[in-house]
């Protein structure tokens, strides 16, 4: 599915938490593609509510094999879109 993905779309990415469900896809990837590099990004949506270990991991992870890991913030998102909390009867 991995190959067909990337062999199909134009920029294709990884979702990556750092969870286990994310470990396995990485896993799986390096199977579907190894010895070559991979064709898409992991990318990793931080909400600011992880846990300092993880991040941690994460980075190791990314660094150990050798991928592009692409990490963005929530936050930073919210204000550069002056998003804010809807108001009103149905919020």
């Amino acid at each position: 599915i991995m190959r067909e993905v990337a062999g199909q779309f134009e920029k294709p990415a990884l979702l990556f938490s750092g969870g286990k469900d994310s470990i396995t896809l990485v896993h799986l990837a390096l199977k579907a593609f190894r010895p070559g590099k991979f064709p898409f990004p992991l990318v990793h949506i931080d909400t600011g509510h992880n846990f300092p270990e993880a991040l941690s991991f994460r980075d190791a992870l990314a660094a150990t094999i050798g991928e592009k890991l692409i990490v963005r913030q929530v936050e930073d998102s919210i204000k550069k879109h002056q998003l804010t909390e809807p108001k009103g009867k149905f919020a």
